[in-house]
């Protein structure tokens, strides 16, 4: 007898259930057994004595540092232009060439300005000789002394003599009223004459003097075409070329003091009463990484930019060998005149989880996590500024076998001094912060933002962002 196809297929389900069973079974055993070793792990974990490194935090006095970025500057810087109009003959310096207060630069063409010279000089010579003078800087003579005046003199004298003959033949009656009125006519011009011949010298005098202006003029003109430098400095830019013709007020070259260079800076107003001429400040460029270049404010703005809610300052800075350039972009580090008692803990003491920030403290051989907030960085040391008081004793060493509960045995230590880092990266403070995003605020610092997502056990040395 054949069976039915609906029963040949009812004993396959079944079969298959049955080991669908079966290996429901085994999967909740393996994951009951897992369960039993991992409590009994934890269980192991928690009882274990980690023997850690601990120090006992303490308040101290800081000088505040405030991170600013700014910008290198020529510690003088022009921009130099023609003061003549002509054809550009000759570059005597160029593009960074070191030059002397003094030095021509730039050689325009001098020809029709020394033609000028010699004519004024030719004009000026036939003035001097109406005056009987024969050097363009003598004096001028009394005007009794010149011609044209000795002249009018000597027809004055002898007018006035007959003319009082003329009177006395006159009152004698032997003279006619006609030879009189001639006489005493010839004697009123004879006056006006030499009045007229002194007027005429004063106004030689004066083209005397015109003349000597304009050839003056003329000469500072063909002196304007050999531009120098105005001070010693090195050349930033040429900006014209041999033959390009140049008008009045053309830019021509551009000059910079590089040692000592200015740094300019914007202070956020709240550091105002804090910053004085005289403060010190460290200088970073990325040019050289490694180093430090030292200044000091010598300017300070007094007032406050509404705009950025900030302040300008001015700092000199030290340029040994010239190695530093106008126009690098500088990170700074300004000491000011407030200190304030805080709590510091070395960096790689402070944990970073989902930008929570924590330290582990130690009571009763026991971990408490602590959460905390940061202040400023120093060197390898971090502000506590939140969470933690003074005499309380954190871990310092062996953070990622250690947690909430965990028994240790600590071994105090001293609290070391702040090492600074050879370079440090720009610093991460509620001030001035520099991120890798590009976001910033008014006064040109960066806005700071929450630190990266970390695993819940991060390293030590990895437990915190850059350093102040």
């Amino acid at each position: 007898m054949r069976r039915s196809p609906e029963r040949k297929i009812s004993r396959k389900d079944a079969k298959a259930q049955r080991v669908r069973i079966m290996l429901l079974c085994v999967l909740c055993a393996f994951v009951v057994g897992c369960n039993r070793k991992s409590d009994t792990s934890a269980k192991a974990a928690s009882n274990e004595v980690v023997s850690v490194k601990a120090m006992e935090a303490r308040a101290e006095n800081i000088a505040r540092r405030v991170e600013l970025v700014g910008t290198l500057e020529g510690d003088q810087e022009v921009t130099v232009s023609s003061e003549v109009a002509a054809r550009v003959a000759a570059i005597r310096a160029d593009l960074g060439d070191q030059v002397q207060a003094g030095q021509v630069v730039i050689e325009l063409d001098p020809t029709q300005y020394r033609l000028a010279v010699d004519r004024q000089q030719g004009a000026l010579a036939e003035a001097l000789a109406r005056l009987g003078l024969s050097k363009e800087n003598d004096a001028f003579p009394a005007p009794e002394r010149s011609a044209v005046v000795r002249r009018a003199t000597a027809e004055r004298q002898d007018a006035k003599a007959n003319f009082d003959r003329a009177q006395n033949l006159e009152k004698e009656g032997v003279l006619s009223k006609q030879l009189y009125d001639s006489a005493e006519a010839r004697y009123r011009a004879s006056e006006a004459d030499y009045s007229s011949a002194l007027n005429t010298v004063r106004n030689y005098e004066a083209q005397v003097t015109n003349l000597r202006a304009q050839l003056a003029i003329a000469r500072k003109n063909l002196s304007d075409t050999s531009i120098r430098a105005p001070f010693t400095g090195t050349v930033r830019q040429r900006l014209v070329e041999v033959g390009q013709y140049v008008r009045e007020q053309t830019p021509v070259f551009s000059l910079a003091v590089v040692n000592p260079l200015k740094l300019r800076a914007q202070v956020p107003e709240r550091w105002f009463p804090h910053v004085k001429p005289g403060t010190a400040v460290e200088v970073r460029v990325e040019a050289y990484p490694t180093e430090t270049f030292p200044g000091r404010v010598n300017r300070v703005a007094q007032a406050v930019d509404p705009q950025s809610r900030a302040f300008a300052v001015e700092a000199q800075v030290v340029n040994p060998g010239v190695r530093l350039r106008p126009g690098l972009f500088a990170n700074v580090s300004l000491l000011t005149s407030r200190s304030d008692a805080i709590i510091r803990v070395p960096a790689s003491a402070v944990v970073s989880f989902y930008g929570v920030q924590k330290v582990y403290r130690i009571e009763n051989g026991q971990i408490k996590e602590q959460v905390v907030k940061l202040g400023d960085r120093f060197g390898d040391t971090i502000e506590i500024t939140d969470g933690l008081t003074s005499g309380a004793v954190i871990a310092i060493s062996e953070l990622s076998r250690i947690r909430q509960g965990s028994r240790v045995q600590p071994q105090i230590v001293a609290a070391a001094a702040p090492k600074v880092a050879a370079a440090p990266p720009p610093p991460a403070t509620a001030d001035c912060v520099k991120p890798a995003v590009a976001k910033q605020d008014p006064a040109g610092c960066a806005v700071p933002t929450d630190p990266p997502l970390a695993p819940s056990r991060p390293s030590a040395a990895s437990a915190f962002g850059k350093e102040k």
